[in-house]
């Protein structure tokens, strides 16, 4: 992206090219502003909630434009301040009486880059009545959304998606080529248009950690030089504290407090609620140290998928997967895996990443359906639940009771409350072919819910409800090694 000042914004080619801005941004605002000023007043809670969605477009559209204006205005700002500046240095310094008024007297140079960008967010704070910080993620934003992912920025003008998404693909989007860019958005677009937030963030972060230039094995090594520890103070008394630290860590530590505080004799007289007693457990071990129990060690509490193919191709490049985190280096991966008591073969599709099967030489088949679950939705596939696999529960789409099976297409991960949902609050989910599901609220609103192990939703095909067709790929040797394929068997091409 060029610098501040000299990029190309909208409207810069005349009164035609600002003519589409304005209807881009605004008419269309306008529009739906007035379908709502219009609606009759609400009559059934399916209307509330229909007029809840379109409200909601609404916000998106209003930040689509907020997010252009601010870029523009920013645009303008930097070019008007650079020229001041320039301006003002060729000219002989002021008389003495009028030096508290410039800019040299306090060493201040106009045309520096942090100086400009402050002034403008000090102004756009005032004029939005917003803080310092919240106007500089705003222009943070605004910049990417205008001058790199404008596919988003023409999605979120027409309310397709949401500004929190919008905001996320930006984020992720820092340090990746402009196709790279372009095919992030292609993919994660597409699938924001239905989606919860927090499904598109876990694939928009998935995707940047494998087209990110440099390996995530030397960024991580170098984020782990910045590893710390810090607190700040909250009201009542109280402070948090907070640990920066490798994911495969704070997993552990997360995931061996839970299970100490699961497996602790409570004693009956005991009010704490569980969230309190492993607080009180996280305090108890740092400053007294573990209290005795039989308990297992902590590199046992972590899961990780290991995919086999990317390991041999590019071990380098090659990315792991660290069940609650995402992404991590092979390399770390790895080293967690040494000391694990098992493995677990998972069958995962090249395309999408989607788990398709696991092996069952080793459990009964209802283990091994669980199994596969686990792996197949990562969490509870409920519209924006992020709870994981152990805090979930096998759930059959169509009861049992109704003649459901227990099969991979029959079954899906729910937490406890979200069963409630399904079973008593009268939310329905169908099974698509794809493997997505779709949720329908009782009073009618439909959300598709893509399993959390899909890394790529390019070759779904949810609209049409059918099963997408995969690419043709080469058979290479190396491909055809790694499969199993013996050299006797004749050459071929998969799809």
């Amino acid at each position: 992206m060029y610098p501040p000042g000299l990029r190309k914004n909208y409207g810069a080619n005349g009164v035609w090219d600002g003519e589409l801005d304005q209807n881009k941004f605004f008419n269309q605002f306008a529009v739906a502003a007035l379908d709502l000023y219009n609606s009759s007043p609400l009559s059934t809670v399916k209307d509330g909630l229909e007029r809840l969605k379109s409200i909601g477009r609404l916000r998106s559209m209003l930040d689509a434009a907020e997010a252009s204006v601010m870029a523009d205005s920013f645009e303008i700002f930097v070019r008007d301040a650079t020229s001041k500046g320039t301006q003002e240095a060729l000219i002989d310094q002021p008389d003495d009486q009028d030096a508290h008024l410039s800019a040299h007297y306090y060493g201040v140079d106009l045309t520096d880059d942090a100086t400009i960008r402050s002034s403008f967010v000090a102004e756009a704070s005032v004029a939005l009545r917003d803080t310092a910080s919240r106007v500089y993620a705003k222009l943070f934003t605004a910049e990417g959304l205008r001058n790199i992912c404008t596919n988003t920025l023409d999605a979120l003008s027409n309310g397709d998606i949401t500004t929190r998404t919008a905001r996320e693909i930006v984020k992720q989007s820092q340090d990746l080529d402009p196709a790279d860019i372009k095919q992030m958005e292609h993919v994660l677009l597409p699938l924001a248009r239905t989606a919860t937030d927090s499904a598109v963030s876990q694939r928009a972060r998935r995707m940047r950690e494998r087209l990110h230039p440099k390996p995530i094995e030397e960024r991580h090594k170098k984020a782990r030089e910045a590893r710390a520890i810090t607190w700040w103070k909250e009201d009542n008394g109280m402070a948090v504290l907070q640990a920066y630290l490798p994911a495969e860590d704070v997993i552990s530590i997360v995931n061996t407090v839970n299970w100490f505080a699961a497996h602790e004799e409570v004693d009956e007289d005991d009010q704490r609620s569980e969230r309190q007693r492993r607080a009180d457990l996280l305090r108890d071990v740092i400053l007294d140290g573990w209290p005795e129990s039989p308990g297992t060690v902590l590199k046992s509490r972590v899961a990780v998928t290991i995919p086999a193919v990317e390991m041999l191709a590019n071990p380098k490049r090659g990315l792991a997967e660290l069940e609650g985190y995402g992404p991590i280096p092979i390399e770390v991966a790895l080293k967690i895996a040494k000391d694990a008591p098992s493995f677990l073969k998972v069958l995962t599709d090249p395309w999408t990443g989607a788990a398709i099967d696991v092996a069952k030489e080793k459990y009964r088949p209802s283990k091994a359906l669980r199994d596969l679950l686990r792996w197949r939705d990562i969490q509870c596939r409920f519209p924006g639940c992020n709870k994981l696999a152990e805090e979930s529960e096998t759930d059959h789409i169509d009861g049992w009771a109704k003649g459901g099976h227990t099969s991979r297409a029959n079954t899906q991960l729910l937490c406890k409350r979200h069963q409630l949902f399904k079973h008593a609050l009268g939310w329905e989910v169908i099974y698509k072919p794809d493997g997505s599901v779709q949720w329908r609220t009782p009073n009618g609103m439909v959300c598709l819910e893509v399993p959390g192990s899909v890394s790529n939703v390019e070759n779904f095909d949810f609209a049409r409800d059918q099963t997408p067709t995969l690419p043709i790929v080469e058979m290479t040797v190396r491909l055809r090694h790694v499969l199993g394929w013996h050299d006797d068997e004749p050459e071929a091409q998969a799809s």
